[in-house]
């Protein structure tokens, strides 16, 4: 087993947001992830996402 260290940009409102976290689950190549973040700890909860559960608002920022 091993930890991955992520860096996880994404738009809200018009701005960027850098976020790292660390894990011991192994990603999909081409994985989406949905974040949960706290303002105090940060990186609170993720989860893997397909590209066609991302909501329109977002697909439009990224290609296939």
């Amino acid at each position: 087993s091993f930890t991955l260290f992520i860096v996880v940009k994404f738009i809200k409102k018009g701005k960027k947001k850098e976020f790292t976290f660390k894990t011991s689950r192994e990603l999909r190549e081409d994985a989406y992830l949905k974040l949960k973040v706290l303002a105090i700890t940060g990186v609170n909860n993720w989860e893997e996402m397909q590209f066609d559960e991302l909501p329109d608002k977002v697909q439009k920022n990224y290609t296939k």
